[in-house]
């Protein structure tokens, strides 16, 4: 079963992460994804992108907007 959880955390100056409140108990297999906001973006460009940028880098796969799987699905939904 996949229990989902999320949390929003600052930091540290170390480097660290201090996670709470985590439905885990000790030895428990867990995956950690990060995903960042910055606090600010000194580089950040005001004209639009060109089209075009990743022309063959990369193919999107023709099932992208196929729905999740139903242990995906319930693990966003707490069963």
């Amino acid at each position: 079963m996949l229990t989902a959880h999320r949390e929003e955390v600052i930091v540290a100056d170390d480097g660290s992460l201090t996670l709470a409140h985590l439905p885990f108990v000790p030895g428990d297999k867990v995956e950690v994804i990060v995903l960042s906001r910055f606090a600010s973006a000194p580089n950040r460009r005001r004209e639009p992108r060109p089209y075009g940028l990743c022309v063959g880098e990369f193919v999107v796969p023709k099932d992208f907007d196929a729905p999740l799987p139903n242990e995906i699905l319930d693990a966003f939904e707490g069963k």
